[in-house]
């Protein structure tokens, strides 16, 4: 669910009257502030200044409504209204899911990547299992595997669903603080809404990059002998062909991008903030 809360865009004191000035004293608003207004035209003159200290010495605690000298009225700095509930006005919009092109062409990206394994099969190009010692090292071998088709897809991470949908939010919040106290709830909804579109395409691109990942991690694995069932079960078990294990072990690899790809760009991140820093 995509909710957003009008106080997250504009701030906590974004609904809020600061004061509020009145001549006359206001019967049902709390006074947090009284002076009375001296008759003189000139508020530099000698007399304004002396009669003003005169009326603020005499102005006791609780006297209210007295008024000395040559006055006109009483200016009065009210309290606005009650500080609105912790997040104010919110509006919320039902989340959306990837969409169906996105979901086909990830599945169509792995049926490639595994007809890619099986040519390289059916034609004898593709290499030797590789037989590594423990389990430990093969995990390991994995992780480099995983670390380099990460990298491989960064450069093309643009060119992925969902590249509008930040801006469009980015659009979308403006708009909202532009506006500020005349700001409706419209404006909220159309946060909320290009919020709910953001986490559309980063659903989307996450199954297209996991298709990609998958289909180069497929034909890599394939290519080079790098077969997961194969290294675990031992030299002898040849329970599946090796272009079914491939494309399991692009499984693994495309499926592992993700969060390595998450834990490199927080990593990028934090050292830019830390280079950019005074």
């Amino acid at each position: 669910m995509a909710l957003v809360r009008r106080t997250n865009v504009l701030g906590p004191h974004s609904s809020r009257v600061v004061a509020a000035a009145s001549v006359t004293p206001a019967a049902d608003a709390p006074a947090v502030g009284r002076a009375h207004v001296p008759a003189q035209p000139g508020p530099f003159s000698q007399g304004a200044s002396t009669q003003s200290a005169s009326a603020e010495a005499g102005a006791a605690p609780g006297a209210e409504g007295a008024v000395q000298g040559d006055e006109v009225g009483i200016a009065i700095a009210a309290a606005g209204p009650p500080e609105p509930t912790p997040g104010g006005e919110a509006a919320a919009v039902p989340p959306q899911p990837a969409s169906v092109l996105s979901l086909v062409s990830a599945f169509l990206l792995v049926a490639a990547g595994g007809l890619g394994s099986w040519a390289l099969w059916h034609y004898k190009i593709n290499a030797q299992a590789i037989h590594l010692p423990d389990a430990t090292t093969f995990f390991a071998v994995l992780f480099a595997f995983a670390t380099a088709v990460e990298r491989i897809l960064e450069p093309f991470a643009r060119f992925l669903p969902g590249k509008h949908a930040r801006g469009e939010l980015e659009a979308a919040v403006a708009n909202l603080a532009n506006k500020y106290h005349d700001a409706t709830l419209d404006d909220l909804i159309q946060v909320a809404h290009a919020k709910s579109m953001l986490e559309k395409g980063r659903a989307s691109r996450g199954l297209v990059s996991w298709g990609i990942a998958t289909a180069v991690a497929t034909v890599a694995s394939s290519a080079g002998g790098l077969y997961l069932l194969h290294s675990i079960a031992g030299e002898d078990w040849n329970g599946i062909p090796v272009w079914i294990d491939a494309i399991v072990t692009g499984i693994v690899v495309g499926s592992g991008t993700k969060p390595l790809h998450d834990v490199i760009s927080k990593v990028q991140k934090n050292k830019e903030k830390s280079e950019d820093s005074p």
